[in-house]
C-alpha cells in the first residue's frame, strides 16, 4: 500500500512502476479513494517472484473513513512524501500510525520513499532528514523521480527482496 499526503507523486510512482517506466500520468487527477494494479517483480538474482497487489490510496481527508477499510490485509507499505513540501514530509508519521491502528498490527515492512527530487531546486527535505526518518521506522530509504522514471522500480525491489522464500504477498 502506498500512503501519503495528496499530490506527492503516489499514483505517478505506481504508474511507472506498473508500465516499466513508460506512462507517466499527463495532469495530475486526484486519486478518488483508491487505485489499484498488480504486478510481480522478480527477485534480483534468484527465479522467485514477488506479485504486488498495489493500493494507492487517496490522500485526501475526505477519503479518509474509508481508509480502514482499504487497509485490511495489508502485508507492506511505501511512505511517501514530496521533497519539495516539508508538511508532506511531517505527515509520514501520522499515516503509518493511522495504518498500523486500521491493520491492528505493531509493525510493517515498508519503505520511505522521497519523491520529486528532479525538482532539485526546490527540495526543503534533504536526504539525511529523510534517511533519519527511515532509520527511526526500520526501514529502507530511496530517493525517486516518477517524473523522469528515477528509481521507481527500487522500493518495489526492496520490498520482494524481503518477501522474497515468504507465503505472504505485499
Amino acid at each position: 500500500m502506498q500512503i501519503g499526503d495528496p499530490a506527492v507523486g503516489k499514483t505517478a510512482l505506481t504508474q511507472m512502476f506498473h508500465s516499466n517506466g513508460q506512462r507517466f500520468p499527463k495532469a495530475y487527477n486526484m486519486t478518488c479513494g483508491v487505485d489499484f494494479c498488480v504486478k510481480a517483480v522478480t527477485v534480483p538474482g534468484t527465479t522467485d517472484a514477488v506479485e504486488f497487489h498495489c493500493f494507492d490510496v487517496g490522500g485526501q481527508d475526505i477519503f479518509s473513513e474509508m481508509f480502514g477499510s482499504y487497509c485490511e490485509g495489508t502485508k507492506a507499505v511505501l511512505l511517501v512524501y514530496d521533497v519539495t513540501r516539508g508538511h508532506t514530509f511531517e505527515a509520514c508519521g501520522n499515516w503509518y500510525s493511522r495504518l498500523l491502528e486500521a491493520t491492528g498490527a505493531e509493525g510493517l515492512p515498508g519503505a520511505v520513499v522521497a519523491n520529486k527530487v528532479d525538482l532539485r531546486e526546490r527540495i526543503v527535505i534533504n536526504r539525511q532528514v529523510g534517511q533519519r526518518m527511515a532509520a527511526s521506522m526500520n526501514m529502507p530509504y530511496f530517493e525517486t523521480s516518477a517524473l523522469d522514471g528515477h528509481a521507481c522500480d527500487e522500493p518495489f525491489v526492496e520490498l520482494a527482496k524481503a518477501f522474497a522464500g515468504g507465503a505472504d504477498q505485499p
